[in-house]
C-alpha cells in the first residue's frame, strides 16, 4: 500500500485542483514538478563539481607530500586521473573557448577558400578580355567554315524555296481578298532575292561584329597604355589580387601569442577605414608591396572581420565565376550565330511573322554579343583605375565585379542596370548582417 501513496496522492491533487479551481491549478502543478526536477538537476551537478573539486584537492596534497601517500591511495589516484581530466575538458568553462576557436577556424578557411577562387576567376576573365577574339570567319577551308558552307547554307536555299512561295500565293491571294491586307503583289519574288543575298551576307555580319569588338578592345588599352605607361589588364589583375589577399597557413602563427589585431586602415580611400577591419595582409605584384603584419594574424581577428570576409569573399567568388563562364559564353554563341546565320535570313522569306522577326533579332544578338567586349573593357579599366585608392579596394572591387556581369544581362537597359545592382548591393548586405549576427 506503501507503493501507491505518492501516484495516488498525486492523482487526487491533479483531479482536484482540474474540478475545483480550474486549469491554473494544474499549471502551477506542472510547473512545482518542473522545479523540483531543476533543484534535483542542480543537486546532481553540484555533487559532481564537489566530488571533482575533492579529487583535485587529494591530489594536490598527495603532490605536496608523497610520503604520506598509501600505495592503495596513489594506485587509486592514478586509476581517477583520467577521469578527472576527462570531466575537466567537458567542463563549459573549457569547452566554449574550444567550440569558439574551432567554428571561427572553419569561417576563416571557408571565407580564404572563397577569396582565392574570387581572384583567380577574375584573373581568368581579365585575362580573357585582353586577348583579340579569333576571327574564325576569315579562315579559308576550317572546319567552321567549311561545315556552314556544305551543310547550312544548302539548308538555307531549302528553306528558302517553300518560303518564297508561300510569300508570292499570299502576294496573289491579297489582290481579291483585301481582308488578307495590303500586300504587294511582287512581295514573294522581291524577299527571295534579298534572301539570296542575305544567306551568304549573314557570314559578313558576323566577321564585323568580331572585328569590331577586337578594334574596341584596341583601342582603350591602347590608350591607357599611352597616358599611364602601364598595361591595363596587368594593374586590374593585381587589383583583383590585392582585394582578394588571403593569409596562407605558412603566413599565420596560430598560437596562443598572437598580438591584439590592429583593425585601422593605413590609406586615406573613402574605403580605407571600413577595409582596415577586414583585411590581413596587403599584396599588389604591380607595385611590389607585400605586406603580412603579425599583428592581423587570421586566429586574433574578430567574429565580426571574420562573418565579413567570408561573405565579401564568397560573393565575388560566384560573380568572378560567372564572368569566366561568360567569356567562353560568348566565343561559343559567336559559332552558333554564325552557323544559324544563313537559317534566319532564308526564314526572312516566309509569310509568318515570328519567322520574319528572326532574322532581324539574329543581327541584334551579334551586335549585342560583339559590345560585351566594350562592357568587359571599360569595366576592366575602372577596375584598373580604382588599384591603390584603397587598402584592399574590395568594396569597390566587388561592385566593379557585379557590374561586369549585370552590364551583360542588361545590355543597353541601363535603367534597368542600375536597378539590378541595387538590388544586388540590398541582397549582399542583407546576407552581411545575418552572418554577422551568427557570429
Amino acid at each position: 500500500m506503501f507503493i501507491f501513496q505518492k501516484p495516488i496522492t498525486a492523482l487526487i491533487l491533479i483531479v482536484g485542483c482540474t474540478a475545483f479551481l480550474g486549469l491554473d491549478c494544474l499549471t502551477a502543478f506542472a510547473a512545482g514538478s518542473d522545479d523540483r526536477s531543476n533543484s534535483l538537476t542542480l543537486e546532481e551537478e553540484y555533487e559532481k563539481t564537489t566530488y571533482d573539486r575533492e579529487m583535485d584537492a587529494k591530489a594536490r596534497a598527495l603532490e605536496a607530500d608523497p610520503r604520506r601517500a598509501t600505495n592503495d591511495q596513489i594506485l587509486k589516484t592514478r586509476a581517477l586521473e583520467a577521469e578527472r581530466l576527462n570531466s575537466k575538458r567537458h567542463k563549459p568553462s573549457n569547452t566554449a573557448p574550444a567550440a569558439k576557436a574551432k567554428g571561427q577556424a572553419q569561417a576563416t578557411q571557408a571565407g580564404n577558400s572563397a577569396g582565392d577562387i574570387a581572384r583567380e576567376q577574375a584573373v581568368a576573365a581579365i585575362d580573357y578580355s585582353s586577348r583579340f577574339l579569333r576571327n574564325f570567319t576569315t579562315e579559308r577551308g576550317n572546319r567552321w567554315n567549311t561545315f556552314r558552307d556544305n551543310v547550312f547554307v544548302p539548308m538555307a536555299i531549302l528553306l528558302l524555296l517553300p518560303g518564297a512561295v508561300l510569300a508570292q500565293v499570299k502576294a496573289v491571294v491579297s489582290q481579291g481578298a483585301p481582308v488578307i491586307g495590303h500586300v504587294s503583289p511582287f512581295e514573294g519574288l522581291q524577299r527571295s532575292l534579298i534572301a539570296l543575298f542575305l544567306i551568304p551576307g549573314s557570314y559578313l555580319i558576323v566577321n564585323y561584329a568580331i572585328d569590331l569588338a577586337n578594334s574596341i578592345q584596341y583601342t582603350i588599352s591602347s590608350e591607357y597604355r599611352n597616358m599611364y605607361g602601364t598595361d591595363m589588364y596587368e594593374d586590374a589583375m593585381c587589383a583583383e589580387i590585392r582585394a582578394f589577399g588571403v593569409r596562407y597557413l605558412a603566413e599565420n602563427d596560430s598560437s596562443l601569442r598572437t598580438p591584439p589585431p590592429n583593425l585601422s586602415g593605413i590609406g586615406q580611400g573613402l574605403f580605407s577605414q571600413a577595409e582596415g577591419r577586414l583585411w590581413g595582409k596587403l599584396t599588389d605584384p604591380c607595385s611590389g608591396l607585400n605586406m603580412v603584419p603579425a599583428n592581423r594574424d587570421d586566429a586574433s581577428m574578430p567574429a565580426s572581420t571574420i562573418a565579413a570576409r567570408a561573405v565579401l569573399n564568397s560573393t565575388n567568388a560566384g560573380v568572378c565565376t560567372a564572368w569566366s563562364i561568360l567569356c567562353a559564353f560568348q566565343m561559343a554563341f559567336f559559332y552558333y550565330l554564325f552557323f544559324l546565320g544563313p537559317i534566319m535570313a532564308a526564314l526572312w522569306v516566309w509569310p509568318l511573322k515570328v519567322f520574319r522577326d528572326a532574322f532581324p533579332n539574329w543581327c541584334e544578338g551579334v551586335i549585342t554579343l560583339c559590345f560585351w567586349s566594350l562592357f568587359w573593357t571599360t569595366t576592366t579599366l575602372l577596375i584598373a583605375c580604382f588599384k591603390g585608392t584603397d587598402d584592399t579596394g574590395i568594396f569597390m572591387i566587388t561592385a566593379l565585379n557585379l557590374l561586369a556581369t549585370a552590364s551583360v544581362k542588361h545590355a543597353f537597359d541601363f535603367a534597368g542596370l542600375v536597378k539590378a545592382a541595387g538590388q544586388k548591393a540590398a541582397e549582399v548586405a542583407e546576407k552581411m548582417s545575418k552572418d554577422g549576427g551568427k557570429a
